[in-house]
């Protein structure tokens, strides 16, 4: 694949975008039952999309290298992520053999972790290797006490795991042959978290938590006197690779290529950024300088949880790194936590009162239709029927 025919692509569509006054469109409207906000979905939801199925865990770049940890919890599960001494990538149920305490937390390098209870100690592959007063455990098989081992696989620059012992991990088939390459060519393996995870309460619903992220409609009347003046509202290309898709929107910089000619266009990617939806709850969101990870997760019907990291590219300029740094809680608090968060909030009671029997997608959104359909295929897939 040939990343700056691709990046020109995006940004011939954007600026036809523009000029036109477009964007791109589903087939037709779509009406989506309120039934889907409602407890007994949630349960459903929660067991099909989260526990039976491959889940981004982080970045490959939060386990810089051998010997580092990084703890993780989604959906209720804690997990324990670490790369050995070989740099093969591990996940654990961060739960003690002894009496399920969670053994760590945080990030960092280790070659060991003790449980704070009884100092019962594992290693970075999860065996067991220290049992103080051991023979009162006389009898006990130390080989089938180590850390309750997930399957997970690392590749493209994604950690990708599950929550609950199941098949093993394929990356790229988890995220289909043109998303891999497409992932692969952008090439951020070696990017790293800057500062800790935040964890964002949301008073919403996980899917219309997750749909702020799916369309900029909302940019010219949400965001007026924040995002709208620094990225064009209503403007969006939009792209399926299976479950997940592809989003680009246009920076208000690119303005200034319209009507001149490709051969001085320089790097696009200052103009446009690109954001990812991996089925089902994670949002990458690329600029030439930095990713933003959202993991939207559901805490109950009424509830969610946002878990954002930022990941820095490596050989920033000091002027890069700052202007990063000084953008990141006014992206952060001001123009998600305080518009977009806040109006998910406003859904509820709202589409739980039984006054409204359907929310309704335009065709202007088409990413928000795509995820919504893929929720609906998967909940009727036989394999993942609620056992």
């Amino acid at each position: 694949m040939d990343r700056e025919a691709l990046e020109r692509r995006i940004a011939r569509r954007l600026l036809d975008h523009i000029e036109n006054r477009t964007t791109d469109l589903a087939d037709d409207m779509m009406e989506l039952s309120t039934d889907v906000y409602s407890e007994a979905h949630q349960e459903k939801e929660v067991e099909v999309l989260f526990r039976d199925r491959p889940l981004v865990l982080c970045l490959s770049g939060a386990l810089p290298g051998p010997g580092t940890f990084r703890t993780v919890d989604l959906c209720g599960t804690p997990l324990l992520l670490t790369r050995d001494a070989g740099g093969r990538v591990h996940a654990f149920a961060n739960a003690c053999r002894h009496r399920g305490v969670r053994v760590v937390d945080g990030a960092g390098e280790a070659k060991k972790f003790t449980c704070p209870f009884h100092a019962w100690t594992y290693d970075l592959t999860g065996d067991l290797v220290r049992v103080p007063v051991d023979d009162a455990f006389a009898g006990m098989c130390k080989e089938d006490k180590g850390l309750v081992e997930l399957p997970v696989a690392e590749g493209r620059g994604l950690v990708v795991g599950r929550l609950r012992p199941g098949p093993a991990v394929d990356i790229d088939d988890y995220l289909g042959p043109d998303l891999a390459d497409e992932l692969g060519m952008l090439d951020f393996a070696d990017w790293k978290p800057h500062g800790e995870p935040h964890v964002h309460r949301v008073g919403a619903n996980w899917k219309v938590t997750l749909d702020t992220f799916r369309e900029n409609y909302h940019f010219n009347y949400l965001h007026r006197r924040t995002l709208a003046s620094y990225a064009h509202g209503g403007v969006l290309t939009f792209d399926a690779f299976g479950p997940h898709l592809r989003n680009c929107s246009a920076l208000r910089s690119i303005d200034e290529l319209l009507g001149r000619p490709e051969d001085e266009w320089g790097d696009v990617t200052r103009h446009f950024s690109y954001q990812y939806q991996l089925f089902p709850n994670t949002s990458l969101t690329f600029d030439s300088r930095h990713i933003e990870l959202w993991q939207i997760l559901p805490v109950d019907a009424r509830t969610s949880e946002v878990v954002h990291t930022a990941y820095l590219r490596p050989g920033l300029s000091e002027e890069e790194r700052a202007k990063v740094v000084e953008m990141a809680p006014w992206i952060c608090d001001t123009v998600v936590d305080g518009e977009d968060f806040w109006v998910a909030g406003r859904t509820e009671p709202g589409v739980r009162t039984g006054l409204l029997d359907t929310v309704v997608f335009g065709r202007n959104e088409p990413a928000p239709q795509h995820l919504h359909r893929g929720f609906a295929a998967a909940l009727a897939e036989p394999r993942y029927r609620v056992r």
